[in-house]
């Protein structure tokens, strides 16, 4: 594997759960980094932050670019920030229906298209999306959240065929029964309860493993799913 050391990173959300895990991650092994979402880094972390609620979709390409020009050459995308909905599909309003789709699938869009031209231009780069198993099954209650990550999923894997000719790598890590406040007061979190789950720091080791891969090797996606041996 290659070293990150050097390199500088862009990710979302970064406050709390698999994205504070990755932040600490990078840190760790020397890459620069810049966070975008409603909250800072956590403190132990030195970071560029720009401020952004990425449902606020008018405001993510101004906010991409201003932290871009405070990082410079951006080498690695990481699209972590996520909301979450759990409830029957004839309960759930428009603006909540909305809201999930702006934060989960159209701002990784719109952080991609204003981050691929210097990639382009540089016939190098990374991008991870934090997807989630959702992405290729359905769960109960969760079809906004499924509809959003299913997206997710798939525009992933065409700009994978649109950008492997200049070098860019894409990766999808879909983890399901990962031990955050994510679910929270869920019925998948009462579901859950006590029962084996997947560390936030183990998806960040996974985002370290995938940005250390040599350029000759893809592996485009990672399902990670809780080992539970009862």
């Amino acid at each position: 594997m290659t070293s990150i050391a050097g390199k500088t990173a862009l990710l979302t959300g970064a406050s709390r759960g698999i994205g504070r895990a990755i932040a600490i991650a990078l840190a760790s092994e020397g890459v620069r980094l810049g966070v975008l979402g409603r909250n800072p880094p956590p403190v132990e972390v030195h970071a560029e932050y720009v401020e952004c609620d990425l449902a606020e979709t008018d405001r993510v390409p101004e906010a991409v670019r201003q932290l871009s020009a405070r990082l410079g050459v951006v080498d690695f995308l990481i699209n972590n920030a996520g909301v979450f909905l759990e409830r029957p599909a004839h309960e759930i309003q428009l603006g909540d229906w909305e809201r999930v789709l702006r934060v989960n699938l159209t701002a990784p869009f719109l952080i991609c298209r204003e981050l691929l031209p210097q990639m382009i231009a540089r016939k190098q780069g990374r991008i991870v999306n934090i997807v989630s198993t959702s992405g290729v099954q359905g769960y109960l209650h969760q079809s906004a959240y499924c509809a959003s990550k299913h997206g997710l999923l798939g525009f992933a894997r065409a700009l994978a065929i649109e950008t492997k000719p200049h070098g860019i790598h894409v990766y999808n890590i879909c983890p399901g029964g990962v031990d955050t406040d994510f679910i929270k007061g869920t019925y998948l979190g009462q579901r859950l309860a006590g029962r084996p789950m997947i560390s936030p720091a183990d998806i960040a080791a996974m985002v370290v493993f995938v940005l250390k891969q040599p350029d000759n090797v893809d592996l485009p996606e990672l399902i990670v799913r809780r080992f539970d041996p009862s």
